[in-house]
């Protein structure tokens, strides 16, 4: 089957589906198509293009962790040549959800999260990243009215990046002032302290 490679059950000999990790379409335009459209030298796009997203042409239903990841490291280096690495990863979080809110898929995310406001946002926060991708997952600690603990999964060695999502998914959804710092390392993963105002 398209988008699932086969590997073997341990002892039984029978191919059993391991999904392949794939970021969506949407998740590429939003960053790329309206975030950073102007924003990037041709030096970036040619290495975009090298990386396998060619956005000169119709876009993929969804691109491979790998593809993803090489666009996102060309990309930082690119945009934020000057900052500290981890503030550069930060930053392209928030493009990253700022992008999104203009795609089809992401103005209907940024309804429900204002409707919802920033605590019950983040109570859907898994759901809201499996849209982006079918590999990240994400668990919620809540600690009072403004301020959780989140658990990811998987952050590509990046955990600044996901600080820039969470701090701009939070302030869509109406918090003020959002903070998320790292609290610790988790293998691939990372647990976050979220917090901001009403």
């Amino acid at each position: 089957m398209q988008g699932l490679e086969g590997s073997w059950e341990l002892g039984v000999g029978r191919p059993t589906a391991t999904p392949r990790r794939l970021v969506f379409e949407h998740t590429v335009e939003g960053l790329f198509r309206f975030s950073l459209r102007s924003r990037l030298s041709a030096q970036a796009w040619n290495g975009l293009r090298a990386a396998g997203i060619d956005l000169s042409k119709p876009l993929l239903p969804a691109y491979s962790y790998e593809t993803w990841k090489r666009a996102l490291e060309l990309t930082v280096v690119d945009l934020h040549p000057l900052l500290p690495r981890e503030e550069g990863w930060r930053r392209l979080g928030q493009e990253v959800v700022n992008g999104l809110v203009h795609t089809v898929m992401g103005r209907a995310m940024v309804g429900v999260a204002r409707l919802l406001g920033p605590l019950r946002s983040l109570r859907r926060l898994n759901n809201t990243l499996r849209s982006a991708d079918n590999y990240v997952e994400a668990r919620l600690t809540e600690l009072s009215p403004t301020s959780c603990e989140v658990w990811i999964n998987e952050v590509m060695g990046q955990p600044t990046y996901y600080e820039g999502i969470l701090q701009a998914c939070i302030a869509l959804a109406g918090g003020q002032r959002a903070r998320a710092r790292v609290v610790s390392r988790e293998g691939s993963g990372a647990r976050f302290h979220v917090e901001w105002e009403e």
